[in-house]
């Protein structure tokens, strides 16, 4: 708590390094895609989008623990991570972080029961072979209970993407952070991710083509977001208007310009409007617009943690 105090009343404190954002970057992507997986599976299409869906629901997982291992990395000190789970503190946004997390992962860890096992059965996870018994008591009661999973994963996985820029909106003394925008902004660059990694990893098929619309309604969202965000702070106080000018052509304009709007946006979404519209994009062309979104969503956490942070 003292920790917080500080940073809402001492502008020159500096809380949050590359952990956090990193962090925040892979509970976005967690997000996008339990979304993803949680929508294929209740609107009835997961047998049509079965491979994006199986890599989707086991990359859930091992993200969240990535995730949670930052978390523990940023918090210091080794048993600190352990007290968040022996209270739920309801004014205290890394509580309510944590607690998202072990949630979110348990549910995601049943949905992706049964894809875990039939991977093993198959022989295709040999390592994992001694875990057969476990896993396929899971997967045994996730099976009939898919549907109630879904449900659960796709609330958890709004939750969590709104989160993570709720996160950064509680230290009110940074007018850059300081903005109700970066939840919605947040989640839709979760979104853009997901789908790009999806994409990335599991091309072609009937969901490339969902994916690749759902990566042109995310960046142009991520665009107006991104817009209205600049427009708050130059309309607001003095010191949200630096922050604002701060991005805009200060110390990290090149980085939010280059790595952010252009490299994180404005590429992918001229890339996916050509592959939507013409179907001539090379792989090799695709392969690097999906790159680019991922570099641009993590950038976008990093530019805000370390600029939202920088006293006035």
């Amino acid at each position: 708590m003292i920790e917080i105090r500080d940073a809402v009343l001492n502008t020159e404190l500096h809380l949050w390094g590359w952990e956090v954002a990193a962090y925040l970057f892979l509970g976005g992507l967690a997000a996008g895609l339990l979304v993803f997986a949680s929508w294929a599976h209740l609107t009835g299409r997961r047998r049509e989008f079965l491979p994006a869906v199986r890599a989707a629901v086991l990359l859930i997982p091992p993200i969240i623990v990535a995730g949670l291992f930052l978390l523990w990395l940023d918090l210091g000190s080794k048993w600190s991570p352990f007290w968040l789970y022996l209270t739920l503190r309801p004014l205290s946004p890394m509580s309510w972080g944590a607690w998202i997390l072990l949630a979110v992962f348990v549910t995601s860890a049943l949905a992706a029961a049964p894809a875990a096992h039939a991977e093993i059965e198959a022989g295709r996870w040999r390592e994992a072979a001694r875990w057969r018994r476990s896993v396929g008591r899971l997967s045994r009661w996730a099976g009939p209970n898919l549907r109630a999973l879904a449900w659960a994963n796709l609330v958890g996985g709004l939750v969590l993407g709104l989160y993570t820029g709720v996160l950064l909106g509680t230290m009110v003394a940074r007018p850059a952070l300081n903005s109700p925008l970066l939840g919605p902004l947040f989640l839709v660059s979760g979104l853009s991710t997901a789908a790009a990694l999806l994409l990335l990893l599991v091309p072609g098929g009937p969901w490339g083509r969902l994916l690749t619309r759902a990566e042109v309604a995310a960046h142009s969202l991520k665009l107006v977001l991104l817009g209205f965000y600049l427009l708050g702070l130059a309309t607001s106080t003095a010191y949200a208007q630096a922050s604002a000018s701060m991005l805009v052509r200060g110390a990290w304009a090149w980085a939010f310009w280059t790595l952010v709007v252009a490299a994180g946006a404005l590429m992918p979404l001229g890339v996916a409007l050509a592959e939507l519209n013409t179907r001539r994009v090379t792989r090799a062309v695709a392969v690097s617009s999906y790159v680019l979104v991922l570099a641009g969503g993590l950038a976008l956490r990093v530019v805000l943690v370390y600029a939202g942070q920088r006293g006035l």
